[in-house]
């Protein structure tokens, strides 16, 4: 089960792709881009531990059923890559901004799949401080990765390509909680 939670994890992190794509590394000194690659990792393990956080409050509710709480949340948060990935194949979720502060808020509308699937890892054996050290170490590759490619169109349909891929692995994922 600890590594379907990494896949997840590692799946969840593709999300800062098209922000950090944005980030313009010729015209930005390293400590914006410093700090725009710390915005986002820190968007997603925010989100993360408010929906852990808010996954404990409320879950406990509905434990009787969570396999199919899984599958569904899952599931959801597949298709919602799958859908993505068409919007960023067109460029419609890429941001260019210029400071390093103005990227809290992409930061933040970025990881509403971490944050669903935070409550979700309520019914996963978790392992918090390992969990958020594979989410902050994923998604910090990714940040500097896609920040530092230099040809934006030719990365738009490879990130759209993964996009579609971390889709279709959750919803392998999704149907693993249902069955097994």
């Amino acid at each position: 089960m600890e590594i379907v939670s990494i896949l997840i994890l590692f799946l969840l992190s593709f999300q800062v792709m098209p922000v950090a794509l944005g980030i313009d590394v010729r015209k930005m000194s390293f400590i914006h881009i410093t700090g725009s690659v710390v915005f986002l990792v820190l968007g997603q393990l925010l989100l993360f531990l408010t929906g852990i956080w808010l996954g404990n409050r409320f879950m406990h509710l509905v434990s009787g059923i969570s396999r199919y709480i899984l599958f569904v949340g899952f599931f959801l948060i597949a298709v919602r890559f799958s859908m993505e990935a068409f919007r960023v194949r067109k460029g419609e979720r890429t941001y260019v901004v210029g400071k390093s502060a103005t990227y809290i808020l992409p930061a933040v509308a970025q990881a509403v799949n971490t944050f669903l699937a935070g409550i979700l890892f309520y019914f996963l054996p978790l392992n918090l401080s390992s969990d958020i050290i594979y989410l902050a170490l994923f998604s910090f590759v990714f940040s500097v990765l896609f920040a530092f490619i230099k040809n934006k169109t030719l990365a738009l349909p490879a990130i759209s390509l993964l996009y579609m891929t971390a889709g279709g692995l959750l919803t392998f994922v999704s149907f693993y909680f249902l069955f097994f």
